[in-house]
């Protein structure tokens, strides 16, 4: 496999804190041309097929993720890397750790700290948090390496502030930004931020999740129920638990111990049934029924029977789905690749 580029800069990272180490942002747009290949395990190394099952680039990792934003992160020879298309390496460096492309940039962490390289594998933002979470609409939730406080920084590295920012942010799982919103928890209420800083949805809510699909749930007294970007109700509290929307709906549950999926409306269009499920993505979603998984479509039937351990979301046309397959006295996942009606195109191996 050809190395079309060795980052050299890491060793001087600890002598040279300055921002002459730090490179232009500028010319790492995201990449709007998805690259539809998936990592596959096969005799214990990781590769990748296309989207018709075809081995594109030969098993040969330790790790292997999904592409994003052009580039796939993967462990060889116990170093992390970032790989193109077609399996060249393009950003090697001595790297502990290291995240997902995201909006031009990506997480990497070296002697403890992190930091946010682009896609040249040069420092966009010098190693200096105790954490670093993605890239989202120019924003990242980030850690202050001393662990006092949590707090977002542009491209640059420069934080954001604002005199309506609550002064002391939680940390939130869900911290990028969707429709110009940005969850936020202090003292354990819970409210937005627009891309400036400003607090646009007072920090009122004992429970809340982020914006998806341009609407937000928010928990209400004892009830969820769902605000648009203005902080206006759109769907009143009546739910007892709700997930985030993705192609028009929603989880729910109202009445009963199981989940179904209601509108925009708030009106059910999948009744309560499933004991556990994901949010619609490529107008499929992922319920759980008697302890296995399958997919859904938006009418509500089953692409396949209830047989997997785990799944997970489609991604470009095709969900990864795990059996567990018990081998003496242990147990052993195999990865597979279902398409949207079902059927393999990666039959599960390991």
């Amino acid at each position: 496999m050809k190395s079309k580029l060795i980052t050299t800069l890491f060793l001087l990272l600890i002598a040279t804190a300055s921002c002459n180490v730090v490179d232009s942002i500028s010319g790492n747009e995201e990449n709007d041309n998805p690259i539809e290949l998936y990592p596959i395990l096969l005799d214990g190394e990781w590769g990748y097929i296309d989207k018709n099952g075809s081995v594109k680039i030969e098993p040969q990792f330790q790790n292997a993720d999904v592409f994003s934003d052009g580039l796939a992160r993967v462990r060889y020879r116990w170093s992390w890397k970032y790989i193109n298309e077609n399996g060249d390496f393009e950003i090697e460096g001595d790297f502990q750790s290291i995240e997902n492309f995201n909006d031009g940039l990506a997480a990497v962490r070296i002697d403890d700290r992190w930091g946010y390289i682009n896609k040249k594998g040069n420092f966009a933002v010098n190693p200096r948090f105790r954490s670093a979470y993605p890239f989202s609409s120019g924003r990242a939730f980030v850690r202050s390496i001393d662990y006092s406080e949590y707090y977002y920084i542009d491209k640059n590295g420069i934080r954001i502030e604002s005199v309506s920012l609550p002064d002391d942010m939680d940390f939130v799982e869900n911290n990028t930004f969707s429709n110009g919103r940005a969850l936020v928890n202090d003292d354990d209420l819970f409210g937005y931020i627009d891309q400036k800083g400003n607090t646009v949805i007072e920090l009122k809510y004992p429970e809340a999740r982020p914006f998806s699909d341009k609407l937000a749930a928010v928990k209400i007294s004892d009830k969820w129920g769902f605000i648009d970007n203005s902080g206006s109700v759109v769907i009143s509290p009546q739910f007892i638990s709700v997930g985030d929307f993705g192609n028009g709906l929603a989880p729910a549950r109202s009445s009963t111990n199981q989940f179904g999926y209601v509108d925009k409306n708030g009106s059910s269009v999948i009744e309560e049934q499933f004991d556990e499920v994901e949010t619609f993505n490529e107008d499929r979603a992922a319920v759980k029924i008697d302890d296995k998984w399958t997919f859904i479509d938006k009418s509500g039937n089953q692409i396949s029977s209830a047989k997997f351990d785990e799944v997970d979301a489609f991604y470009n046309g095709l969900a990864r789905v795990t059996i567990v397959i018990p081998i003496d006295d242990e147990f052993e996942d195999r990865y597979g690749y279902i398409n949207k009606s079902g059927s393999y195109v990666w039959f599960p191996t390991n």
